[in-house]
């Protein structure tokens, strides 16, 4: 056995380890991606809504499990982001499984375009907290959506991970305020530090309640290239916090110079 092949059984003992994590653990990925109480951003679903995944963002506490302390003022949050839960899955190999359709070889992302909802945004990368908690991205208004470094690269075979707020401190807008409005077929490209931009095209939008976020489904490693679009969703005015999240799926179709 080459020093290759016992890396790369590593690797997928790693993943092994870890998706029998995610089914002992109950609600592991409800992702906080809310910020703010206040009135959601204009044609944000509010709840009751279909199920969709984000964690509370209360001021009493921190979402769950990549979510940011709501803010004690209009300019800061009270504290770092605290995700709470169990520990993100390790990072897959992108060789590990048989793709189907095209794939590009491996390269980080660094900005995402979706032009029927306005977003063209950098790509931060996001990695674990010293928990073992993965991160997210800031806060701020303006801020960055971030990708998973846990995840493949997008455009590698496997299910690449990309997670933006909905809203932001002190305003109703975030980076994915209109996720919800990606329909299947639009086009979202990822451009990647080898300049190559990597085409997808939404196959669906899916909300998922917090409480029945179904975890395999969002994280499993696909057998082509995908990309997986998170934020939260199911705002309740009642309480300020938002009791979904938004999940757009996505595949790779094309990709040109970038």
């Amino acid at each position: 056995m080459t020093g290759a092949d016992r890396r790369a059984g590593g690797r997928g003992w790693a993943v092994l380890a870890a998706f029998a994590a995610m089914l002992l653990v109950a609600g592991l990925a409800v992702l906080g991606l809310g910020l703010a109480r206040g009135t959601p951003a204009a044609g944000q679903p509010s709840a009751p809504s279909p199920p969709a995944v984000a964690g509370p963002a209360s001021p009493t506490g921190p979402a769950s499990p990549t979510g940011l302390a709501s803010p004690a003022g209009p300019d800061a949050p009270s504290e770092a982001p605290s995700p709470e839960g169990t520990p993100a899955p390790a990072r897959p190999s992108p060789a590990a499984a048989p793709s189907s359709g095209p794939v590009l070889p491996a390269s980080a992302p660094v900005r995402l375009l979706a032009p029927s909802i306005g977003v063209d945004t950098p790509l931060i990368q996001l990695g674990l907290q010293s928990d073992g908690e993965v991160a997210v991205p800031p806060g701020a208004p303006g801020s960055p959506a971030g990708w998973y470094t846990g995840s493949v690269d997008p455009g590698t075979a496997g299910s690449a991970v990309i997670l933006g707020h909905v809203n932001a401190i002190g305003t109703p807008i975030g980076v994915f305020y209109r996720l919800h409005e990606l329909a299947p077929g639009a086009e979202v490209t990822v451009v990647r530090a080898d300049r190559i931009a990597a085409v997808f095209a939404v196959d669906r939008v899916d909300i998922y309640h917090k409480a029945a976020f179904p975890t395999v489904e969002v994280y499993r490693n696909a057998d082509r290239a995908e990309v997986r679009l998170i934020t939260c969703g199911g705002y309740d005015p009642a309480t300020g916090e938002y009791l979904d999240n938004t999940v757009v799926y996505a595949h790779l179709v094309s990709s040109h110079p970038a």
